[in-house]
């Protein structure tokens, strides 16, 4: 049956990357929808990374707005770091929630981090086949799990390409393999619900690119640092490889939503090769707050013992052990901190300040006192420079209080510093200061990382659309489901009333 509206999300895409390879014409499906679309790049909120550019995205609104920063969420009440389906994360109502409480028929399979919530009229699939899911697959409605079995069984990758080593071609092949198997599911399984079912909106998403940008980086860029020609003979581009599977599996399900669907796709944010100083912003804050000679934290300490001493299959397993640890240490290292790194995307650090009321423990004041202390932090974080060019690590950082708008918007980091990756030709290994000594950086196992830019791709027949940010998308895509649709399923029973 034809949909009449199409539209696909491509997690972590890079607009450049995919653009050079339109050109080259290996992208023809890709060809196919940014010709007839009307174009619109989108960059994301200041020193933010991928869960903040698709919640924004889902429903229409900044960071503020959902307080949804990364999928680790810092609990001020607590000092616990949780995922976010462990977590009391903000509720909120994603765009197609509030159109299937209009009666409409929408289907979403895959939005990269989204609040999953049942629809009454249509079909959601989340955390099936995307990037590192954080938990089982969940289906709205639970029937549909047996639609989705008779495409896939068994994720050889589920738990993420950092839960098994995988160093040697014959490794990396074994990953790509499945990889891209998952690509051909999901297209099979998108096409046969459109096949099957009416839809007013269909919403098709990849976060392939994702995952291969994140770790095989360095096998696409002969520049990398890492770039390995032994493997790169036997594994060749793999994330050019990964585009023209989604490229294929896109033309597929253009074919099976019937002539005539309107398109939209949704794509970002990019990637570029990792450069970051995160690994080290724990002991940059206790320099600066407490001072060079200051030992270690206990936190710090059993961090760097649990990751040293745990293999990474074993982690995510132990990971409530490692959080009631944390909560054990939190008295001791916490109520004598100002400030603390808390995990975010490797683009940037971040930093909560800890603030009286606000915090469990908290020791700033809010006010003059809470300004002191971000110049404070700002002028230190500056002052530290790239061992190897003598250049500053970070370009800015970047102030949250006052910059957004919302509701939530103190449940975010106070600092994010935003590192420089434009005079870095490779990753930090040691970072220096006149004030504070060198720190010397852990390797990561990631060679690639998100850069700020998106697209967004729109119907021409929408006509002028204003889009520039994430949460610029969502309602032009509503608008066109309600120009475009008439509402035929069951409206929420508040609607209905009206």
């Amino acid at each position: 049956m034809p949909a009449k509206i199409l539209m696909f999300g491509f997690d972590g895409a890079d607009p450049a990357f995919m653009d050079s390879l339109i050109e080259a014409g290996e992208l023809p499906n890709f060809k196919r929808i940014r010709d007839q679309a009307a174009v619109h790049p989108i960059e994301n909120d200041a020193a933010q990374g991928a869960a903040q550019f698709w919640n924004s995205a889902s429903i229409g609104a900044g960071i503020g707005h959902h307080g949804h920063y990364f999928f680790m969420q810092f609990k001020p009440d607590t000092y616990d770091i949780l995922p976010n389906h462990e977590s009391s994360i903000r509720d909120i109502t994603p765009f197609w929630n509030r159109l299937d409480d209009e009666g409409y028929r929408v289907a979403v399979v895959d939005w990269h981090r989204m609040q999953p919530k049942p629809m009454r009229n249509g079909h959601l699939v989340d955390n099936w086949l995307g990037h590192d899911p954080l938990t089982e697959t969940i289906w709205h409605p639970q029937s549909l799990a047996e639609e989705g079995a008779k495409f896939f069984k068994g994720d050889a990758i589920g738990g993420g390409f950092e839960f098994k080593p995988r160093e040697t071609a014959e490794e990396i092949g074994d990953y790509l393999h499945h990889l891209f198997n998952r690509i051909n599911s999901k297209t099979e399984f998108c096409c046969a619900q459109l096949r099957d079912h009416d839809w007013d909106m269909f919403i098709s998403c990849f976060s392939d690119v994702h995952d291969v940008g994140h770790h095989l980086y360095h096998l696409e860029d002969e520049t990398h640092e890492l770039y390995d020609p032994e493997i790169a003979r036997i594994i060749k581009k793999p994330l050019s490889d990964c585009y023209r599977r989604v490229d294929a599996a896109i033309g597929k399900i253009i074919d099976a939503a019937g002539p005539g669907a309107q398109l939209f796709a949704y794509g970002g944010p990019g990637m570029e090769p990792l450069i970051s100083a995160n690994s080290a912003m724990e002991e940059m804050l206790r320099r600066i707050d407490w001072g060079v000679e200051a030992p270690p934290t206990v936190a710090e300490t059993a961090k760097k013992s649990f990751h040293s001493l745990v293999p990474v299959s074993l982690r995510r397993r132990l990971a409530p052990l490692a959080r009631a640890v944390r909560r054990k240490v939190a008295v001791s290292d916490f109520a004598r901190r100002r400030f603390f790194a808390v995990p975010h995307n490797d683009n940037s650090g971040a930093i909560r300040i800890n603030v009286k009321g606000r915090e469990k423990h908290g020791v700033v004041e809010p006010g003059a006192d809470y300004d002191a202390v971000v110049k404070e932090i700002t002028d230190a974080v500056m002052t530290f420079k790239n061992a190897d060019t003598g250049l500053p690590i970070a370009k800015r950082v970047v102030r949250m209080r006052g910059r957004f708008d919302g509701p939530y918007a103190e449940d975010l980091p106070d600092l994010f510093v935003d590192w420089d990756r434009s005079t870095a030709p490779k990753n930090f290994s040691k970072i220096v200061s006149d004030m504070y000594g060198e720190i010397d950086l852990a390797p990561v196992q990631r060679t690639g990382d998100h850069n700020p830019s998106g697209f967004f791709w729109t119907p021409p027949e929408l006509g002028d659309v204003s889009a520039a940010l994430p949460e610029h998308i969502t309602a032009p895509i509503m608008d066109a489901v309600r120009r475009r649709c008439e509402p035929s399923g069951h409206a929420a029973a508040s609607q209905a009333a009206e």
